[in-house]
């Protein structure tokens, strides 16, 4: 199974990404995260140290290759695991660009293939998990860096820029034609927040595959600099999102063991 996960900037979607990962590869799966952001922070949501995120190697345009047929990674999906992730909790496997080191350089386009690529080859064996967490930007879908996703998540929260985002989001989602596009509402308080972003999903044809509700949790544990699995692993925004998990799982036609 390979998931993509957007949303507008500030929306928890990197928290979620990081806390889902870990719950998919504790329900016995082979999870591979990959942060597609220039400016990546899922590894802290995973719960790696801040010393060893910025010492881990990134993705860079340089493992690509041009043929006739195309762009074309220059290693196997075995080797870049070897060379280019590092281990997160839990045993997920995390992989990230790297960020710009200078000012200027250009394009990331080139970069965003190198993610297109790594995606298409992951996750091909059955029970295993690509979850891809991508920038908080329209771009990668002009970019098409999702294409690739059986499954595209969609977190928004119960406010109005954030549902406008994502209906734009949802709008160019399908025109890449995931097997499943499904919204993911965060910071959910009341049932009149609920309401909204149902309202949301009835509109563009989706469904809702989780609610997160508003947790303290989250705040808490980014002021603790830690993972939110880590911090409250009991928390209400970690159950809804074992729940998330569970609903992935079984729509891809995989087992469901309870935590």
């Amino acid at each position: 199974m390979k998931l993509a996960v957007v949303g507008k900037g500030g929306v928890g979607k990197t928290s979620i990404s990081g806390t889902l990962a870990r719950v998919l590869s504790r329900r016995g799966h082979d999870v591979l995260a990959i942060d597609g952001d220039p400016n990546p922070n899922l590894a802290l949501a995973l719960g790696v140290t801040p010393a060893a995120m910025a010492a881990m190697p990134g993705l860079t345009a340089e493992l690509l290759e041009q043929t006739p047929a195309g762009f074309r990674l220059t290693r196997t999906l075995d080797q870049l695991r070897d060379e280019y992730s590092i281990p997160a909790p839990d045993d997920v496997a995390l992989m990230a660009v790297r960020p710009p080191q200078t000012a200027g350089t250009g394009c990331l386009g080139r970069v965003h293939a190198t993610v297109r690529n790594v995606v298409h080859v992951a996750a091909e064996t059955p029970g295993d998990i690509c979850l891809l967490d991508i920038e908080a930007s329209l771009e990668h879908f002009r970019q098409n860096k999702a294409i690739e996703a059986d499954t595209m998540l969609v977190v928004v929260e119960p406010y109005f820029k954030s549902l406008e985002t994502g209906r734009r989001m949802i709008r160019l989602g399908k025109q890449l034609k995931p097997k499943r596009l499904v919204l993911v509402a965060n910071k959910v308080w009341d049932k009149r927040s609920r309401d909204a972003v149902e309202r949301l999903a009835d509109d563009e044809g989706v469904e809702v595959a989780g609610a997160v509700p508003h947790d303290v949790h989250m705040l808490e544990a980014d002021l603790a600099c830690s993972a939110l699995l880590d911090h409250a692993p009991d928390a209400p925004s970690v159950e809804a999102i074992y729940g998330l998990a569970d609903d992935l799982l079984a729509a891809d036609g995989g087992p469901t063991p309870a935590p």
